[in-house]
């Protein structure tokens, strides 16, 4: 088997995936272009993390803790949802000032290692306006055996344990980093590994702004609502009955509601709506802008539209590009059933500092299990 048959998927995946989240980032010719940041590190930064003492560790989550609520306070990112996790850092901080801490033990949030030649792992990450917490994380699994590949979102209130703090905490909030040694991707990369108990090879990032000029520049998304026109004052989400063409702030709108509602008989009620609502809208979106590069009929077409796109997105400098734009081009036409798409269940849970969150009812391994039998452990 030649190497573009067996890095078909990874090929595809890397460039038809990525891309498709607003990730334009796979371009040879205007690579100089894309900002980058630095190549993944989470073995340097997992040693670093672990050989602190407990005081050490307790001053550090003292400090984080501090840091991030006022940062979260800040007027020019002030936000009701950003409030309300100010106040809950805020709250875990008196909590341990008075030295209270509830125990918790939660064996679901640790899956055990896989070997690294099993997959490569892609690391799909949105962030908010602040750059404090992850919006979107959606890790993409290629399997080196040239099966189908793997998706799952994963979900921002998952309550997993921190290799910062030493405390389970909403995996979102990782990207806030730890101060001196590990840097925000990292950190969420460790705590991605440790759930998932698969090594994170690369990553990429788009913030709000960049997701809806990516989508903008890709002429926009087609949304279809249903019967009733839909909003939610939180996102900024205003759109009619049926189906329309979105721009890029209502597509950003689309996918990040949480609080919709619909007019119907002549008055706005409650939609119910998830998390799991909106990585389905996520995943739906990103494979409709997938359509649209997959559309250009030359590899000269493409990289045009990619360079389009190169200024708008982050990638750790050790994702390589080489010929991903050609081999993306000769097997475009990926589609969301060639994809095996996993599904995280979960249960609610209420912290001692009164925060929502999930804890995972499975371990990841158990779930990957399921759709692919040889990673089962």
């Amino acid at each position: 088997m030649d190497w573009i048959t067996t890095h078909i998927f990874k090929s595809v995946m890397t460039v038809v995936l990525g891309i498709g989240l607003g990730l334009g980032l796979f371009v040879y010719d205007g690579f100089n272009a894309v900002a980058s940041d630095p190549a993944l590190d989470t073995d340097a930064a997992g040693r670093a993390l672990e050989e602190r003492s407990e005081d050490e560790v307790r001053d550090g989550l003292r400090k984080y803790l501090e840091e991030q609520a006022e940062r979260l306070r800040g007027e020019a990112i002030a936000d009701e949802e950003r409030q309300a996790l100010a106040a809950e850092l805020e709250a875990e901080l008196r909590q341990l000032e008075r030295e209270v801490v509830t125990p918790l033990e939660i064996p679901t949030a640790v899956s055990p290692q896989l070997p690294d030649e099993m997959f490569e792992s892609i690391l799909l990450i949105g962030t908010d306006a602040s750059g404090f917490l992850a919006d979107t994380i959606i890790n993409v699994l290629l399997p080196s055996d040239g099966s189908a590949p793997l998706m799952v979102s994963i979900p921002r209130d998952l309550y997993v344990n921190d290799a910062c703090t030493k405390r389970y905490q909403r995996i979102n909030r990782s990207m806030g980093g730890c101060s001196g040694l590990a840097g925000g991707p990292d950190l969420l990369a460790i705590n991605v590994e440790t759930f998932t108990g698969i090594e994170v090879d690369h990553y990429a990032r788009v913030s709000f702004s960049g997701f809806s000029t990516v989508v903008d520049r890709l002429g926009g998304t087609e949304i279809c609502v249903g019967e009733y026109p839909i909003r939610d004052m939180k996102s900024g989400l205003n759109l009619a009955a049926g189906c329309q063409l979105a721009d890029g702030s209502q597509t950003l709108a689309w996918v990040r509601s949480r609080s919709p509602e619909v007019f119907r008989d002549g008055s706005w009620v409650r939609s119910p709506g998830s998390d799991f609502d909106r990585q389905r809208k996520q995943q739906e979106v990103l494979f409709q802008l997938a359509d649209v590069l997959g559309s250009y009929d030359s590899v000269g077409g493409l990289t045009g539209a990619l360079q389009n796109l190169a200024t708008v997105v982050r990638m750790d400098s050790g994702l390589g590009v080489g010929d991903a734009a050609s081999i993306g081009f000769r097997y475009r036409g990926l589609g969301p059933s060639d994809v095996i798409r996993l599904s995280i269940p979960v249960r609610n849970y209420t912290t001692g500092a009164g925060a929502q969150v999930l804890i995972p009812a499975q371990t990841f391994n158990q779930v990957l299990a399921a759709r692919y039998p040889a990673a089962g452990r």
